[in-house]
Protein backbone atom coordinates (compact mmCIF):
# COMPACT_ATOMS: atom_id res chain seq x y z
CA UNK A 1 0.00 0.00 0.00
CA UNK A 2 1.04 3.59 -0.60
CA UNK A 3 3.05 4.34 2.54
CA UNK A 4 1.47 7.76 3.05
CA UNK A 5 -2.02 6.31 2.67
CA UNK A 6 -1.19 3.54 5.14
CA UNK A 7 0.06 6.15 7.60
CA UNK A 8 -3.09 8.27 7.31
CA UNK A 9 -5.35 5.24 7.72
CA UNK A 10 -3.47 4.12 10.81
CA UNK A 11 -3.75 7.41 12.65
CA UNK A 12 -6.23 10.20 13.24
CA UNK A 13 -3.44 12.75 13.62
CA UNK A 14 -4.80 15.01 10.88
CA UNK A 15 -8.47 15.12 11.92
CA UNK A 16 -10.77 17.32 9.85
CA UNK A 17 -10.30 20.94 8.83
CA UNK A 18 -13.36 23.11 9.41
CA UNK A 19 -14.09 23.62 5.70
CA UNK A 20 -13.74 19.90 5.04
CA UNK A 21 -16.15 19.08 7.85
CA UNK A 22 -18.61 21.68 6.55
CA UNK A 23 -18.39 20.13 3.07
CA UNK A 24 -19.17 16.65 4.41
CA UNK A 25 -22.01 17.83 6.62
CA UNK A 26 -23.48 19.81 3.72
CA UNK A 27 -23.53 16.53 1.78
CA UNK A 28 -25.74 15.05 4.49
CA UNK A 29 -23.12 12.85 6.11
CA UNK A 30 -23.30 12.17 9.82
CA UNK A 31 -20.41 12.34 12.25
CA UNK A 32 -20.69 8.58 12.65
CA UNK A 33 -20.28 8.01 8.90
CA UNK A 34 -17.37 10.46 8.71
CA UNK A 35 -15.58 8.71 11.56
CA UNK A 36 -16.34 5.17 10.42
CA UNK A 37 -15.01 5.83 6.92
CA UNK A 38 -11.92 7.67 8.20
CA UNK A 39 -12.63 10.71 6.07
CA UNK A 40 -9.88 13.11 7.07
CA UNK A 41 -7.86 16.12 6.08
CA UNK A 42 -4.44 15.49 4.58
CA UNK A 43 -1.59 17.47 6.14
CA UNK A 44 -0.39 19.75 3.31
CA UNK A 45 3.15 18.42 3.53
CA UNK A 46 1.88 14.92 2.63
CA UNK A 47 -0.20 15.88 -0.42
CA UNK A 48 2.63 15.66 -3.02
CA UNK A 49 3.89 12.29 -1.79
CA UNK A 50 0.34 10.94 -1.52
CA UNK A 51 -0.44 11.88 -5.13
CA UNK A 52 3.02 11.32 -6.57
CA UNK A 53 3.14 14.85 -8.00
CA UNK A 54 3.05 18.40 -6.70
CA UNK A 55 0.39 21.00 -7.42
CA UNK A 56 1.13 24.12 -5.37
CA UNK A 57 -2.30 25.66 -6.02
CA UNK A 58 -3.90 23.07 -3.73
CA UNK A 59 -4.39 24.71 -0.34
CA UNK A 60 -5.85 21.64 1.37
CA UNK A 61 -7.19 18.17 0.61
CA UNK A 62 -9.74 15.75 2.01
CA UNK A 63 -8.83 12.05 1.88
CA UNK A 64 -11.60 9.64 0.85
CA UNK A 65 -10.50 6.10 1.75
CA UNK A 66 -12.09 3.30 -0.32
CA UNK A 67 -13.35 0.34 1.74
CA UNK A 68 -12.35 -3.08 0.46
CA UNK A 69 -15.18 -5.67 0.35
CA UNK A 70 -12.78 -8.29 1.65
CA UNK A 71 -11.97 -6.09 4.65
CA UNK A 72 -9.88 -3.02 5.37
CA UNK A 73 -9.28 -0.37 2.76
CA UNK A 74 -8.10 -0.47 -0.84
CA UNK A 75 -4.65 0.68 -1.87
CA UNK A 76 -6.29 3.53 -3.76
CA UNK A 77 -5.73 7.23 -3.23
CA UNK A 78 -8.45 9.76 -4.03
CA UNK A 79 -8.70 13.24 -2.55
CA UNK A 80 -11.03 16.21 -2.84
CA UNK A 81 -9.00 19.38 -3.31
CA UNK A 82 -9.72 22.83 -1.93
CA UNK A 83 -10.14 25.09 -3.78
CA UNK A 84 -11.33 23.25 -6.89
CA UNK A 85 -8.87 23.51 -9.79
CA UNK A 86 -9.63 24.53 -13.37
CA UNK A 87 -8.36 22.68 -16.44
CA UNK A 88 -7.41 24.24 -19.78
CA UNK A 89 -11.00 24.01 -21.00
CA UNK A 90 -12.33 25.82 -17.97
CA UNK A 91 -13.78 22.70 -16.34
CA UNK A 92 -13.65 22.40 -12.56
CA UNK A 93 -11.46 19.64 -11.11
CA UNK A 94 -12.59 18.73 -7.62
CA UNK A 95 -10.93 15.34 -7.18
CA UNK A 96 -7.41 14.08 -7.82
CA UNK A 97 -5.62 10.74 -7.59
CA UNK A 98 -2.19 9.44 -8.62
CA UNK A 99 -1.61 9.24 -12.37
CA UNK A 100 -2.41 5.87 -13.97
CA UNK A 101 -3.95 4.64 -10.70
CA UNK A 102 -7.12 3.46 -12.43
CA UNK A 103 -10.73 3.54 -11.34
CA UNK A 104 -12.33 1.71 -8.42
CA UNK A 105 -15.84 1.33 -7.03
CA UNK A 106 -16.66 2.84 -3.66
CA UNK A 107 -18.29 0.44 -1.18
CA UNK A 108 -19.98 2.14 1.82
CA UNK A 109 -19.52 0.06 4.96
CA UNK A 110 -23.15 0.39 6.02
CA UNK A 111 -25.14 -2.32 4.25
CA UNK A 112 -22.14 -3.67 2.36
CA UNK A 113 -23.14 -7.34 2.70
CA UNK A 114 -26.61 -6.58 1.35
CA UNK A 115 -25.09 -4.52 -1.47
CA UNK A 116 -22.86 -7.41 -2.46
CA UNK A 117 -25.10 -10.42 -1.97
CA UNK A 118 -28.65 -9.24 -1.32
CA UNK A 119 -31.75 -9.65 -3.43
CA UNK A 120 -33.10 -6.17 -2.67
CA UNK A 121 -32.51 -3.37 -5.20
CA UNK A 122 -28.94 -2.10 -5.36
CA UNK A 123 -28.43 1.65 -5.48
CA UNK A 124 -25.53 2.41 -7.82
CA UNK A 125 -24.71 6.05 -7.18
CA UNK A 126 -22.39 8.50 -8.91
CA UNK A 127 -20.10 9.99 -6.29
CA UNK A 128 -18.62 8.69 -3.06
CA UNK A 129 -20.39 11.16 -0.77
CA UNK A 130 -23.74 10.56 -2.45
CA UNK A 131 -23.25 6.80 -2.06
CA UNK A 132 -22.56 7.28 1.65
CA UNK A 133 -25.66 9.45 2.03
CA UNK A 134 -27.81 6.76 0.37
CA UNK A 135 -26.29 4.04 2.56
CA UNK A 136 -27.15 6.11 5.65
CA UNK A 137 -30.80 5.71 4.66
CA UNK A 138 -30.47 1.96 5.10
CA UNK A 139 -30.29 1.24 1.37
CA UNK A 140 -27.58 -1.02 -0.09
CA UNK A 141 -25.38 1.31 -2.12
CA UNK A 142 -22.21 1.29 -4.19
CA UNK A 143 -20.57 4.40 -5.60
CA UNK A 144 -18.84 5.02 -8.91
CA UNK A 145 -16.54 7.98 -9.52
CA UNK A 146 -17.73 10.04 -12.45
CA UNK A 147 -20.05 9.05 -15.27
CA UNK A 148 -17.29 6.96 -16.88
CA UNK A 149 -15.98 5.60 -13.60
CA UNK A 150 -17.46 2.13 -14.12
CA UNK A 151 -15.20 0.70 -16.84
CA UNK A 152 -11.45 0.37 -17.48
CA UNK A 153 -9.87 2.77 -19.95
CA UNK A 154 -10.45 1.67 -23.53
CA UNK A 155 -13.26 -0.73 -22.62
CA UNK A 156 -17.00 -0.69 -22.04
CA UNK A 157 -16.89 -3.74 -19.78
CA UNK A 158 -17.66 -3.34 -16.09
CA UNK A 159 -14.74 -2.89 -13.71
CA UNK A 160 -13.41 -6.02 -11.96
CA UNK A 161 -14.77 -4.48 -8.73
CA UNK A 162 -18.25 -5.46 -9.94
CA UNK A 163 -17.41 -9.18 -9.76
CA UNK A 164 -18.41 -9.73 -6.09
CA UNK A 165 -21.73 -7.89 -6.61
CA UNK A 166 -24.81 -10.00 -7.28
CA UNK A 167 -26.33 -8.52 -10.46
CA UNK A 168 -28.19 -11.30 -12.27
CA UNK A 169 -31.93 -10.82 -11.90
CA UNK A 170 -31.46 -7.89 -9.53
CA UNK A 171 -32.99 -4.44 -9.78
CA UNK A 172 -30.30 -1.77 -9.94
CA UNK A 173 -31.37 1.78 -9.19
CA UNK A 174 -28.85 3.74 -11.26
CA UNK A 175 -28.31 7.24 -9.88
CA UNK A 176 -26.13 9.46 -12.09
CA UNK A 177 -25.72 13.13 -11.27
CA UNK A 178 -28.82 15.22 -11.89
CA UNK A 179 -27.42 16.82 -15.04
CA UNK A 180 -27.71 13.65 -17.11
CA UNK A 181 -30.99 14.94 -18.54
CA UNK A 182 -29.39 18.12 -19.90
CA UNK A 183 -25.83 16.96 -20.60
CA UNK A 184 -25.52 14.66 -23.61
CA UNK A 185 -22.13 13.29 -22.53
CA UNK A 186 -23.44 12.38 -19.09
CA UNK A 187 -26.57 10.81 -20.56
CA UNK A 188 -24.45 8.75 -22.96
CA UNK A 189 -22.29 7.47 -20.09
CA UNK A 190 -25.37 6.60 -18.02
CA UNK A 191 -27.00 4.65 -20.86
CA UNK A 192 -23.76 2.78 -21.57
CA UNK A 193 -23.48 1.81 -17.91
CA UNK A 194 -27.10 0.67 -17.91
CA UNK A 195 -26.40 -1.51 -20.95
CA UNK A 196 -23.29 -3.03 -19.36
CA UNK A 197 -25.30 -3.86 -16.22
CA UNK A 198 -28.12 -5.39 -18.26
CA UNK A 199 -25.53 -7.51 -20.05
CA UNK A 200 -24.82 -9.02 -16.61
CA UNK A 201 -28.51 -9.74 -16.07
CA UNK A 202 -29.44 -6.69 -13.99
CA UNK A 203 -32.76 -4.89 -14.38
CA UNK A 204 -31.79 -1.23 -14.46
CA UNK A 205 -33.98 1.71 -13.47
CA UNK A 206 -32.56 5.15 -14.14
CA UNK A 207 -33.26 7.49 -11.22
CA UNK A 208 -34.06 11.14 -11.91
CA UNK A 209 -32.56 13.54 -9.37
CA UNK A 210 -33.41 17.24 -9.10
CA UNK A 211 -30.90 19.35 -10.98
CA UNK A 212 -28.81 21.76 -8.95
CA UNK A 213 -29.61 25.42 -9.33
CA UNK A 214 -27.13 27.28 -11.58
Amino acid sequence: MNSRLAFLLSTSISGLAADHRDDLLASGLTQETIHRHRLQSVPPVLIPSLLGFDMPSIRSALLIPFPEPAGGFMDHVRIKVFPALTDRRGHAIKYLQPRRSGTRLFFPLAGMLEALNGATPLWLVEGEKKALAVAQLGLPAVGFCGIDGWHPAGSRELLPDFKPIRLAGRVVELVPDGDWQSNAAVARGAFRLAQALENRGARVRLVVLPQEAP
